[in-house]
């Protein structure tokens, strides 16, 4: 269970985080939830897709780390196996949350810094500090602050993007049946991704909408990264041939 706690200089005066990626720290994910700020850094390393929000219905951005729940590729020897991060992973054990205010006598929710004070990578002996000695923020609290604002912004990018393409039926399913080298089978389901024929008939006006808005790019940039899933396999079959090795 997450214990999400209202991040102050006072009460949390002596956090650290251990940022250790590996497995049972905390990182253990099969998906990453991405945005579109990122797509450009995260193309050449991870395969990108979107899955259905459950909740509201949407279509969100993610990345692709693993075939099996709480599989993550990506974690190994304490390292994170490629050179770009997810914010969505970067930003942890911190999040946004949001306080009921009044401003000129108006109410409103101003999003504040939390902390999961149960998340694996909190503690008070190890890691980087999150505030200095006299109270003043860290260089990672200064770089995770930049990092929600991204990710405070990259939803809203991402609903409207993602809006847009239903709406223009560019988003299809995908069901694959992947083999891997030791015979075992996986059925990765639950995934969506861009409708490439789809894309080659838009007439001139829907194309140029989709490049006003920035979107081409996007587009571009996630069908870019779908050679990544051949990487990803391969890195899998390294796992499990070094798991029968024992």
């Amino acid at each position: 269970m997450a214990r999400h706690e209202l991040l102050d200089n006072v009460t949390h005066k002596d956090l650290r985080i251990d940022r250790r990626f590996t497995p049972g720290h905390g990182y253990d994910v099969q998906l990453a939830r991405v945005f579109p700020v990122e797509l450009g850094g995260l193309q050449a390393e991870y395969p990108l897709f979107f899955v259905r929000n459950a909740d509201s219905g949407r279509h969100d951005l993610v990345a692709l780390l693993g075939f099996d729940d709480a599989e993550n590729l990506y974690l190994g020897d304490g390292q994170w196996l490629a050179r770009n991060l997810p914010l969505s992973i970067e930003r942890q054990p911190f999040l946004i949350g949001f306080v009921e205010r009044q401003e000129q006598g108006m109410p409103g929710s101003t999003p504040v810094v939390h902390v999961d004070m149960d998340h694996p990578a909190v503690s008070q002996s190890q890691g980087e500090p999150v505030f200095l000695p006299h109270g003043g923020e860290s260089p990672l609290l200064e770089r995770i602050n930049r990092v929600l604002a991204t990710i405070h912004e990259g939803h809203q990018a991402s609903q409207d993007f993602s809006r847009l393409l239903v709406g223009m039926d560019l988003i299809e399913s995908l069901n694959l049946e992947i083999e891997f080298d030791n015979g075992q089978r996986h059925a990765l389901e639950g995934l969506y991704t861009i409708n490439e024929e789809r894309l080659k008939t838009l007439n001139a006006e829907s194309l140029g909408l989709l490049h006003q808005k920035g979107y081409l790019q996007h587009i571009f940039m996630i069908l870019a990264s779908l050679p990544q899933l051949a990487v990803l396999i391969e890195r899998k079959n390294r796992r499990l041939a070094e798991a029968a090795e024992g």
